[in-house]
């Protein structure tokens, strides 16, 4: 009984290093489920604008002809985004990442989000600019719809990336925990 006891830190330590591991996957795997989710909603989204603004554009005319056809457009790059996103996502198995990699992971999405919340506020900045400008332009109509548009779309990528963002830096403590010896 004796020379078993020395194997009792062994065990201990192994105990501890099984815990970080799960600790770590399960951090891995709610990171990928929220970027996942919000690839679908963007995705979604996207759809839905190109689905409606389709059916919307040979009905309008004037500046909502203009708004829909901004719509299509700028949901074609939205839809392809949340693509190559989800493939990515889906294609890596979060649970197996080592402890550098989902810092360097996890960082490098909070980046990405940030830098992205300061374009969704320039593409409001550009959405009004270009409903200024509507004002005293020949293309009014054409800038008008082009900037409530961009305003839309600024908008709604701006509320997306603010609440994923609050979502991964909600858990980011876990993984902060985990770098502690």
């Amino acid at each position: 009984m004796r020379k078993y006891l020395c194997l009792l830190p062994l065990l201990l330590l192994s105990l501890a290093a099984n815990a970080q591991s799960d600790a770590l996957a399960s951090f891995n795997l709610r990171q990928a489920e929220t970027l996942k989710i919000g690839m679908l909603v963007l995705g979604m989204w996207a759809l839905l604008n190109i689905v409606v603004g389709s059916f919307k554009l040979t009905k309008s005319s004037r500046n909502k002809r203009y708004f829909h056809q901004m719509n299509i457009y700028w949901n074609i790059v939205n839809v392809l985004i949340a693509g190559a996103a989800l493939y990515y996502i889906l294609s890596y198995d979060a649970a197996t990442r080592t402890l550098s990699e989902s810092v360097r992971f996890h960082y490098g999405y909070i980046k990405v989000f940030y830098l992205s919340i300061g374009m969704d506020v320039a593409f409001l900045l550009l959405g009004a600019y270009l409903k200024e400008l509507a004002k005293n332009s020949p293309k009014t109509e054409q800038q008008l719809g082009w900037g409530q548009s961009v305003v839309l779309q600024g908008l709604f990528l701006l509320v997306l990336d603010v609440v994923l963002v609050y979502l991964l830096e909600q858990p980011a403590e876990q993984l902060l925990a985990l770098l502690q010896p």
